[in-house]
């Protein structure tokens, strides 16, 4: 089984099941030093990286130390006070929906105790999705090991995820591939990327709907179409709800294993001031282009054009460039590992991706202009 490093807060870990490709995130209790700042740091994966995919939670404390009903209790009160206090800032209530499984790992709770814990607001979110596992210091007797930071998981601690997690462990993923990897249109982007953009310029009514790629749709019918995207059935797309297609297609974009502008280019990005000159961040993204493979750059030109026609209908849909920059900033630009300053890096970079939204054909004439340069540096 791959794995990757979890990088953490005190208290806060976040490890990822590649062959899985779902996210689990476990939060240590005893470990946690200030609840407000894990909390934060959650909704910023949320908002920002991992925002339309499906998830786990794990709770438990650091053995041999028992988890007490006040402390999950502690957990989840809180963090559904931070959590609707960042609606504002694109995380809505359907992301909580978007918990596949709600994992507490106690000897001293029982079952019906955590049930009645679960905030009144999150009740129809995890209806079902609440587990309690029992003896746990038989279970995972090392769990003490994994809240240093930047140590990767041991194998015993792989496979109790891997238990939590069995549901996804055969599938082979769709999301989480390099851009390369997706069969191509005609038009030199991944078939599924242009079968997407295709169905929004054949209903263009989609996109006056107030809050359009917005709003999540269900993970159950996310999960159908995902498997005739597999077998290259783009046909199904008419059958789907927009916001099925909607969370498809940011899905795709956010969870390219590499994205469509590469992780350095976040970091630039992300240290250059929001006043800086409209003519040096065109000379940047200029730059940019010309480092990008063909496939990211007709890619990116066509999600641009869609953008920037969504915008045109801002009085209705009240999606300007604004608001379409911080919901698709984070699906072509990202760091390839996240920390707290990331959360204000973001603003940063969705106001520069503003930018190359209304000047992509810009780039673009630029590089037929000068076909030698691409040639060279790519």
């Amino acid at each position: 089984m791959q794995q990757q490093k979890c990088y953490v807060l005190p208290g806060f870990l976040k490890s990822v099941l590649l062959n899985g490709d779902q996210r689990i995130y476990i939060f240590i209790l005893n470990q946690i030093q200030d609840m407000k700042e894990v909390s934060l740091m959650m909704n910023q994966y949320l908002s920002t990286i991992n925002a339309f995919h499906p998830y786990t939670w794990v709770i438990c404390n650091q053995q041999p130390l028992p988890l007490e009903i006040n402390g999950v209790k502690q957990i989840l009160s809180t963090f559904c006070k931070y959590h609707f206090q960042f609606i504002e800032r694109n995380i809505p209530l359907q992301q909580v929906q978007r918990i596949e499984k709600l994992i507490v790992i106690s000897d001293q709770i029982q079952f019906t105790q955590l049930a009645n814990l679960i905030p009144s607001l999150w009740q129809s979110c995890l209806t079902n999705k609440v587990h309690l596992i029992l003896r746990y210091r038989e279970i995972i007797c090392r769990l003490n090991q994994i809240i240093s930071h930047n140590i990767e998981l041991t194998q015993n601690q792989v496979e109790f995820l891997s238990r939590i997690n069995s549901r996804y462990q055969e599938e082979v993923p769709f999301y989480g591939k390099d851009i390369s990897e997706y069969p191509k249109a005609n038009t030199g982007v991944p078939e599924c990327l242009e079968a997407i953009l295709q169905y929004y310029e054949r209903h263009d009514d989609y996109l006056r709907k107030q809050g359009v790629f917005r709003t999540s749709g269900s993970v159950q019918q996310e999960q159908k179409l995902i498997q005739q995207f597999k077998v290259r059935n783009y046909s199904v797309l008419e059958d789907y709800d927009p916001d099925v297609v909607s969370t498809v297609f940011k899905n795709l974009l956010s969870q390219l294993k590499t994205p469509i502008f590469p992780f350095e280019m976040y970091d630039i990005l992300k240290e250059t001031q929001i006043n800086t000159s409209v003519e040096k961040l065109l000379e940047m993204f200029q730059v940019f282009f010309a480092y990008m493979p063909e496939v990211n750059r007709k890619t990116t030109k066509r999600i641009a054009e869609l953008l920037y026609h969504v915008a045109n209908y801002e009085s209705e849909n009240l999606m300007g460039l604004h608001n379409l920059s911080i919901v698709f900033a984070p699906c072509f630009l990202r760091p390839e590992q996240t920390d707290i300053s990331d959360f204000h890096g973001a603003i940063t970079v969705a106001h520069h991706f503003n930018l190359l939204v209304q000047n992509v054909e810009f780039f673009v004439q630029q590089l037929r202009a000068n076909p030698q340069q691409v040639q060279r540096l790519t």
